[in-house]
């Protein structure tokens, strides 16, 4: 694990609805700002909007109402950890041309419980500012490695990867930011 360095990758931000904390948790782990949303819809959009963050949702009307207010939103699977990682690449790759191997990288940047900032305090070993957890490269990076190994297969196999425009039961090509900034 590295850290993120500047380029595309360092301007994505998300905001994962209430379906969604084993996602954010993912997000964090690879190094993305991910805040994991418990409120209403109506603040979540808010949220999303004020803020600039993409939304992950699989909720088609919220997804919708987003797309509506000219939020960016990715509508995802809804089991499948591996599937929802592969859409959100395959999405910031249309979106920011973000290769989905660089997206689904492991950095050692963001506290998965909190996502606080870690800051590293010996040789991998790295803790967060926020809540003081504490986190190592051990045997459970296996797991973490396999998991993104098959993310990364699904998101260079899915025609959503290398195709666009997105359908508007996914992903629409009218929310890829236009008008909006990151």
């Amino acid at each position: 694990m590295s850290s993120r360095g500047e380029g595309p990758e360092s301007e994505i931000s998300f905001v994962a609805d209430s379906m969604h904390g084993k996602l954010a948790r993912w997000l964090r782990i690879l190094g993305h700002d991910t805040v994991y949303w418990r409120g209403d819809d109506e603040d979540l959009l808010d949220f999303a909007s004020s803020s600039g963050r993409i939304l992950l949702t699989s909720d088609l009307e919220l997804h919708r109402a987003a797309l509506r207010r000219n939020v960016r939103s990715v509508l995802l699977p809804l089991e499948g950890i591996e599937r929802q990682l592969a859409t959100v690449a395959a999405y910031v790759r249309d979106l920011l041309g973000l290769d989905p191997e660089r997206f689904l990288s492991p950095e050692a940047t963001r506290c998965s419980h909190c996502n606080g900032e870690l800051v590293q305090v010996g040789e991998n070993l790295w803790e967060c500012r926020s809540c003081g957890q504490r986190y190592w490269e051990g045997s459970h990076w296996r797991r973490i490695d396999r998991t993104l190994r098959r993310a990364l297969e699904i998101a260079l196999s899915s025609g959503q990867a290398r195709e666009g425009p997105w359908s508007e039961e996914g992903n629409l090509t009218a929310n890829r930011g236009e008008g909006r900034g990151r």
